[in-house]
């Protein structure tokens, strides 16, 4: 009986070691090279979701105020008047236990006019958002300019009557805010919510000047950079608008790496915001 003897070597060829060292680096090179732009992408969907839900609210203030002999809801977020502001979940008194939560939005006048979706209160992008001041446990990341149904003060004029609003085009309504206070609690949960009408100024000054109100030590209602270094806002006349701030010093504000002092000489944003919240 003659036995054949079984080649070594299979005509099949195998890798080299060499071979996939060179397959994982081309791999991680195009995984560097399509990440960046996936997350882009990303963010920019988050961004268009971003801006429609910017309208819906706006669009749901303006019903408010149609069915309200043309008033405008209130821009603040106290607890205590439920029946008129837009939200109503602060202050940050000890024992609030609304404050943050969606039963907070529930109590706002424009709760009914939202379709009562929470997710309408909500930016996406801000889930991410790491910035110092950011907050992504919040549930709410939006705020209404306070010239808009707000009370008198900070040397500005409010409106407190939707056809009153002049040059609607150009007043601001809503617009993505971060910080936010912390302390109300729900169960052993901590919630963070932002407090009070958005405005982020100081005018009582000339120049005017950036400023952000602080609750022991943490900043509320500031401007944002959660998109792509920018924001979205709503105006009176129901447009919306996506803002990238053109001053890097804005930039380095949001994120509390500088002083408002600092950041508010010749800066083309905090001048085009005095426009849009106060006007000329």
């Amino acid at each position: 009986m003659i036995r054949r003897r079984m080649p070594l070597h299979s005509g099949t060829k195998a890798f080299t070691l060499i071979e996939l060292l060179v397959v994982i680096s081309i791999i991680s090179l195009l995984m560097s090279i399509l990440l960046p732009v996936t997350s882009k992408a990303r963010e920019q969907a988050y961004r268009v979701d971003c801006l429609s839900r910017v309208r819906q609210l706006t669009f749901a203030w303006n019903f408010y105020a149609m069915d309200n002999d043309d008033r405008l809801c209130g821009p603040d977020t106290e607890w205590n008047n439920p029946g008129h502001n837009w939200v109503a979940d602060g202050p940050a008194w000890p024992g609030n236990n609304i404050g943050g939560t969606e039963a907070g939005m529930k109590d706002g006048v424009l709760w009914s006019y939202t379709f009562e979706v929470e997710k309408l209160y909500e930016c996406r992008s801000a889930r991410s958002n790491r910035s110092v001041n950011s907050r992504p446990e919040r549930l709410r990341d939006y705020s209404i300019s306070h010239t808009m149904g707000g009370s008198t003060g900070m040397g500005v004029r409010t409106f407190q009557i939707s056809s009153e609003i002049s040059r609607p085009a150009e007043k601001m309504v809503f617009t993505d805010a971060d910080g936010g206070y912390s302390g109300a609690t729900a169960g052993m949960q901590q919630f963070y919510w932002l407090s009070g009408s958005f405005w982020p100024l100081e005018i009582g000054l000339s120049p005017p000047r950036w400023h952000f109100e602080r609750d022991r030590g943490v900043p509320y209602n500031i401007i944002t950079i959660r998109h792509s270094e920018g924001c979205n806002l709503s105006f009176a006349d129901f447009h919306c608008e996506y803002w990238r701030w053109k001053d890097r010093r804005t930039v380095k504000l949001a994120k509390d790496e500088i002083t408002e002092d600092y950041a508010s000489s010749s800066n083309a944003d905090l001048e085009q915001m005095v426009h849009l919240l106060k006007g000329h």
